[in-house]
């Protein structure tokens, strides 16, 4: 856990705060923030947390059960897919983010 937020802050830069972003991000946010607290103490992210179906839902004009991964992929085509392996999921769930932002936010 120490790599984790050393890997944060490091991502942030000084000064700056974090934001957890996750798909389905309290289910995620959950387990982070209760090992940042059983092992360090403190959550660097504290309770900012971002939910990319929701914003997803919010920047489309589908109904929440169009915000499903599977229903996102078929509007944004990321290059990569989840597998309930960690690390693969935090990489779709970043490509995700970032197709969202570009092609329905335009950032």
């Amino acid at each position: 856990m120490t790599q984790f937020k050393v890997w944060v802050e490091t991502l942030a830069g000084e000064g700056t705060s974090v934001v957890f972003v996750g798909f389905n991000a309290s289910f995620d946010w959950s387990f982070v923030n209760y090992y940042f607290h059983q092992f360090l103490g403190e959550n660097p992210f504290g309770i900012a947390a971002l939910d990319i179906k929701s914003m997803y839902f919010g920047t489309s004009e589908c109904t929440w059960k169009s915000t499903r991964s599977s229903e996102i992929e078929k509007v944004v085509k990321p290059e990569s897919s989840g597998d309930h392996d960690a690390l693969h999921d935090a990489v779709y769930q970043a490509e995700l983010f970032r197709l969202i932002r570009e092609k329905l936010i335009g950032r």
